[in-house]
């Protein structure tokens, strides 16, 4: 129970990232991706938290312990 529970927040918290980096409606990006470092920096970040949820739900799902 507790490998859904972490996936599921993993997921939800790389889908929040993906949200908030997006730009409004006038095209500008939030003010913490402005910079060129974010650029280098942010995307990976997102991966991280993306991938290592979905990688705890598949093993939740097919019953694989650690």
């Amino acid at each position: 129970m507790k490998d859904y529970l972490i996936g599921t927040v993993l997921l939800a918290i790389g889908l929040l990232l993906i949200v908030i980096a997006r730009p409004n409606k006038s095209g500008q990006h939030p003010f913490f991706l402005r910079f060129e470092q974010s650029s280098v920096l942010y995307p990976p970040i997102v991966m991280v938290f993306l991938v290592t949820g979905a990688a705890e739900l598949i093993t939740a799902f097919l019953g694989i312990t650690r």
